[in-house]
């Protein structure tokens, strides 16, 4: 039997003997079924309104943005003009500016003819010389490459650190040309891990972004890699920063749901989901994120990553009414955190997701409470 496709497509039936194989750790046991007593359980996506899983798209969030797809088809084709004009229009919004602003730099990563013409035509627009910066950051990532330093050859890390370096002087030349904008500073929380940058000095440039921007759900998103343990913090540095983020945010803001992040670090890192989900600080997480999800607009632009994290988070905690509603709600994705941590990503979501049905059925199909 085939355990990808049991999990994921068609009725999604489970066989405990295809899993057994898997169960050598808690992380492991992410991507495994359920167990239920007989052996097999039958799961038929259909009645919960769930895509089969030769319908997931493992690449993606959320469906595509028709602007973002336009956006991104006139920058590789020179057109900077349509580049500066989406940027432009976040206006003031910060956090809308940054996430379009990830945008073009990963396209400039891969191409940047439209910078260096937008940039040849407007020498001092601060937009162009933003997007250079954060190119620069996103082509170091790429350089070194996403696998563990002893996976990484010394070649990757000179070529890295090369470009990041190149990356800082060109965030302090965007920050000079727009001294009220917080993304040339956020541009330099990747920069502040892959150098290794004190605590110090973090924090000094932690107060120039939160001076201009104190909620910026991005800007947080990335500080907390930094804190997490994984990079140049700990597990307790990680939790005080989720904790006084979300109790500073204004009340629904989805910056409330930046603990179920840090939860998530913690499991990965540990491996021991079972534990960290049954804390009653994560408990108030998972209920923070839910409300504050429950009633954010539709189209908010980070909507769909902190769904993803919170649907994972509430199988966990057996909240499998709630799970089942925000795996509707996400349909037929699975490329976000923390599905993209796995190796098998389409896997681990689809084990999840039918644990929650699975769950959900055995309750007595309770209603989701109301907020």
């Amino acid at each position: 039997m085939d355990l990808l496709s049991t999990l994921g497509g068609g009725t999604g039936v489970i066989a405990i003997a295809a899993v057994s194989a898997y169960r050598k750790s808690r992380r492991a046991q992410r991507a495994a079924a359920p167990a239920p007593a007989g052996g097999v359980r039958t799961i038929n996506n259909a009645d919960y309104n769930f895509p089969p899983g030769n319908e997931i798209d493992t690449t993606r969030a959320a469906a595509a943005d028709p602007e973002v797809g336009a956006v991104r088809a006139a920058a590789l084709a020179g057109d900077w003009q349509t580049a500066a004009a989406y940027l432009d229009a976040a206006g003031s919004d910060w956090d809308l500016r940054w996430y379009r602003l990830g945008v073009l730099a990963d396209v400039a990563s891969e191409d940047d003819t439209f910078v260096k013409a937008w940039q040849a035509a407007l020498p001092n627009d601060p937009s162009a010389a933003l997007v250079h910066a954060d190119a620069l950051v996103a082509l170091a990532g790429k350089l070194r490459g996403a696998k563990g330093a002893q996976h990484t050859t010394r070649e990757q890390f000179d070529a890295f650190h090369r470009v990041l370096a190149e990356s800082e002087a060109a965030c302090r030349r965007a920050a000079e040309l727009a001294p009220a904008d917080p993304s040339p500073y956020i541009a330099q929380i990747s920069i502040a891990m892959g150098l290794g940058w004190s605590h110090e000095r973090f924090q000094a440039l932690w107060a120039e972004i939160v001076s201009r921007a104190p909620f910026h759900f991005g800007a947080h998103r990335s500080a907390l890699q930094y804190w997490c343990a994984k990079w140049r913090g700990s597990h307790e540095l990680m939790h005080e920063f989720a904790r006084q983020a979300a109790a500073s945010a204004p009340p629904g803001d989805l910056l409330v749901a930046l603990p179920l992040f840090a939860v998530f670090e913690q499991e990965y890192k540990d491996d021991n989901y079972e534990e960290v989900y049954r804390l009653p600080a994560t408990a108030a997480a998972v209920d923070a994120a839910w409300r504050a999800v429950v009633k954010a607009p539709a189209g908010h632009h980070r909507l769909p990553e902190v769904r993803h994290m919170l649907a994972y988070a509430l199988e966990a905690v057996g909240r499998y009414a709630e799970a089942v509603q925000q795996f509707q709600l996400i349909g037929p994705f699975c490329g976000a955190v923390p599905w993209t941590y796995y190796n098998e990503r389409l896997r681990v979501f689809g084990s999840c997701r039918a644990r929650s049905a699975v769950g959900w059925e055995d309750a007595g199909r309770p209603p989701v409470p109301q907020v």
